[in-house]
Parts: C-alpha cells; sequence; structure tokens
C-alpha cells in the first residue's frame, strides 16, 4: 500500500518536476542592462583608448553618473559638430530614461579610457547609477586598426 502511495506521488509529481525552467527575459524591466560594450585602443602610445557600449534602461528611469574600470580612469564623454569643427566635452552623468536604449557609439556619446597600457584582450566596466545600482559588463579591446564591430544596436547618444 505505501509503495502504491509513492508510485502514485511520483506520476502526479512527474509532469512538474520533468517541465523545464521558465526562460527568463533577455531584458529585465526592473534594472538596466548593459550590451555590446568594446574598447578601441589608443593608436599613439600613452594616448586614451575609447569605449563603446549600449544600455537598455530599467523599469524606471535612472542616470548613469560614472564608469569605472580596474587600473585606468574612465570618462565619459559627447561629441558633437560646432561650425565645422568636432568638439568633445566631459559629460558628469547620461540620462537613461525607463526602457529606452542609450548608446556610446563613434561620433557619439564615448567612454575616454585614461592608461590602459599593454594589450589587454578585454576590459570589465562598472557603470554606477544615481539611484546606487551598479551594472558591470566586459568589453572587448580592438586594435586601433580593427573596423567597429558589425552592431545593429549601435546609436549616436540617446534613441
Amino acid at each position: 500500500m505505501l509503495l502504491r502511495a509513492a508510485a502514485l506521488v511520483l506520476l502526479i509529481a512527474a509532469p512538474t518536476l520533468a517541465a523545464p525552467p521558465p526562460v527568463k527575459e533577455a531584458w529585465d524591466q526592473t534594472s538596466a542592462v548593459a550590451s555590446n560594450a568594446w574598447v578601441r585602443a589608443a593608436a599613439v602610445p600613452g594616448r586614451p583608448a575609447a569605449g563603446y557600449l549600449t544600455i537598455k534602461g530599467g523599469g524606471q528611469p535612472d542616470t548613469l553618473v560614472e564608469v569605472t574600470a580596474p587600473g585606468v580612469r574612465v570618462e565619459m564623454h559627447s561629441m558633437s559638430m560646432d561650425g565645422g569643427v568636432m568638439k568633445m566635452a566631459k559629460l558628469d552623468s547620461v540620462p537613461v530614461p525607463a526602457g529606452a536604449t542609450v548608446g556610446f557609439a563613434p561620433g557619439g556619446n564615448h567612454l575616454m579610457i585614461f592608461g590602459m597600457s599593454g594589450a589587454p584582450k578585454t576590459l570589465p566596466l562598472t557603470l554606477k547609477f544615481r539611484s546606487g545600482a551598479t551594472l558591470t559588463t566586459t568589453a572587448d579591446v580592438r586594435a586601433p586598426s580593427d573596423a567597429a564591430p558589425a552592431n545593429p544596436h549601435a546609436m549616436h547618444g540617446q534613441h
């Protein structure tokens, strides 16, 4: 009798035990997500490298206030044209609207990375937001002569 009861419990529970875990959505609506991070190494030793990535905002608007990486200094910069002259300006923060995509891409907002030495293959980047949230992603480091990665989500500024 006990054996029959155990077998019945297994038959009832078997479909539940065999069910695959639910698939998590690619975008978690509660927090920002970083993707497509890459760095173009400096063409001239001692000059800063440039970093790029895409941020998808979470469920609430937030503001990116700092980007850090081990052993280097990172600044956020904008790029714009003024009277036919390309101008760069340091950014203290970058708004990240809820659910929106914010791009750091060549010719637009980007990261200036000072003090990167050697030829690392990757660089971990930690993004800090005004809300107190942090997000870490790994950027692939490319040689100065390498083409930018094919990225349909890379964009200038905020969209």
